[in-house]
């Protein structure tokens, strides 16, 4: 298995069933960005930074903004060019390879994390790599059970401070309904 940094060659466009367009994320999509966090709500803030609040997603959505080969991150646009979610792929310095997702509540539940999931997993895919990592908050039900749904094969496991490390087989199976 080959890691390192996703290097984009060219852009991932897919179109989805609501008309939502997914492609990588750059310095154009700052106000989109900001944007995005100000229609979260503080709980989905608190999920995907495991309660650190908004200043921490502000600062997040600046690095989506600035893509760099070990910092890459998908955005899932509306037709109007809002942004309904986020997914980012980030290298660790012990060569793990980090999946993250938020998505505006308004449109969870829709398909947006299994298009974001399938750019993921095509552009790790695309860089050889076999797996990578999520880490969700214990009491997260609905984060693992789509995590698990988008990867059949997906193991996670305890990794302390009451956080779940799920690991994703980066593969092109079709993910199960539950994933929507």
């Amino acid at each position: 298995m080959e890691s390192g940094p996703v290097t984009l060659d060219r852009v991932i466009l897919a179109r989805g069933q609501r008309g939502l367009a997914v492609r990588p994320a750059g310095p154009a999509d700052r106000d989109r960005l900001d944007a995005f966090v100000d229609r979260c709500s503080p709980a989905t803030l608190y999920r995907r930074f495991h309660g650190a609040g908004e200043r921490p997603a502000r600062r997040e959505m600046e690095r989506v903004a600035a893509p760099t080969a070990t910092h890459r991150s998908w955005l899932a646009l509306s037709p109007g060019g809002d942004v309904r979610g986020v997914a980012t792929l980030a290298w660790g310095p012990d060569d793990v390879v980090e999946a993250a997702f938020m998505v505006e509540d308004a449109w969870a539940g829709r398909g947006v994390g299994r298009m974001l999931w399938d750019a993921l997993a095509e552009e790790s895919g695309r860089a050889g790599l076999g797996t990578v990592r999520a880490m969700v908050q214990a009491d997260n039900e609905r984060a693992l059970r789509f995590l698990l749904a988008v990867a059949p094969g997906a193991r996670p496991r305890y990794a302390g401070d009451a956080e779940i490390e799920v690991t994703l087989p980066v593969t092109t199976a079709v993910p199960t309904q539950e994933a929507a």
